[in-house]
């Protein structure tokens, strides 16, 4: 490599990055959200949400606003009784009551009280400012997904090449769900409800319940898998038109979600113990988070630096918009 060409990359890399790819950023933190104390904790459920996009998904838009809801999401099984018909005791639980398996806490049990007080100790009201600060990334990300859009119809220059807030437009759901509900749960339950003397007794819901609830799991599902899509559909249709390294990038990306996804759903069929699941699995999705943030990273560099594309030797990859 020559000298000239290490002076390139290096103006390249001191280009600012766009607005409307730092704006995602809060929604990646919003939809990686964890009540757990340690920080790499955290971190790591951040790299899994970002690598599996069903993980997110499934809490923001299946859980709902309930605060004692909210808060047994993040319990493993150990805490949780299923009540048993007339003159029967409460079987424990092998697996978590939530999606497609969610069942309600029944009030009528001695420790409701409890229960209730222990979830509000658990949650926590989002500010004003976080959520206008979370309206703002809704806003960058908006208007990267309507300059995507804009781009196959060669209304703007394309030296700006805004996929990246297409590709994370999925977030959009989470961070809605943040503004709007409000609730946040800032301590770890299972800490937090260690105290309770007894477990928590749950009671299935009726057929309709239930089969409400798989419907939304699956379209959750479908969504996860299948959304991030559209940004190789339109990337294939920005100029110059065509399935080339661009569209090739970004098919890496949406593979690795939609394959995830997949894998997440299998897994809560199966019935998962504990949030984190099966513990390869896990694994598996925090890598693939690292992965995803190391190819973002990379594609809001290209953004800026159109030639960059040249180093895959692709004569189609050396071509900007006109």
């Amino acid at each position: 490599m020559t000298s000239s060409a290490i002076v390139s990359i290096i103006k390249g890399l001191l280009n600012p990055i766009p607005q409307y790819v730092l704006g995602c950023l809060p929604a990646i933190a919003i939809m990686g959200t964890s009540p757990k104390e340690r920080f790499t904790e955290k971190f790591t459920w951040v790299l899994r949400c970002l690598g599996c996009p069903f993980t997110g998904l499934l809490y923001s838009c299946n859980v709902g606003r309930n605060e004692v809801k909210l808060c047994t999401y993040w319990l493993p099984a150990e805490f949780f009784k299923s009540k048993g018909g007339e003159n029967q005791q409460p079987q424990q639980l092998k697996h978590r009551p939530v999606g497609i398996y969610t069942m309600s806490v029944d009030v009528k049990q001695n420790d409701y009280d409890n229960i209730v007080k222990y979830s509000k100790q658990c949650i926590a009201r989002a500010s004003v400012l976080d959520r206008v600060s979370s309206l703002v990334s809704t806003y960058f990300i908006l208007i990267g997904v309507i300059a995507a859009i804009s781009r196959t119809a060669g209304l703007n220059d394309c030296e700006d090449w805004p996929f990246i807030p297409l590709l994370l437009s999925w977030t959009i759901l989470a961070v809605l769900n943040r503004v709007f509900s409000g609730a946040l749960v800032v301590k770890d339950p299972s800490n937090v409800f260690k105290s309770l003397d007894a477990q928590i007794i749950m009671e299935p819901g009726n057929e309709s319940y239930r089969k409400h609830k798989k419907t939304s799991v699956f379209f959750v599902f479908i969504f996860s898998a299948l959304y991030p899509w559209i940004s190789v559909f339109l990337a294939i249709y920005t100029p110059p038109v065509g399935y080339y390294c661009r569209s090739q990038y970004l098919t890496l990306i949406c593979s690795i979600w939609s394959f995830n996804s997949v894998l997440a759903y299998i897994s809560h069929l199966i019935k998962e113990n504990d949030v984190e699941g099966n513990s390869y699995i896990h694994i598996w999705f925090c890598f693939c988070g690292f992965v995803i943030a190391l190819l973002l990273f990379v594609l809001a560099l290209f953004t800026n630096n159109m030639r960059w594309w040249s180093i895959f030797h692709e004569q189609h990859c050396k071509i900007t918009c006109s």
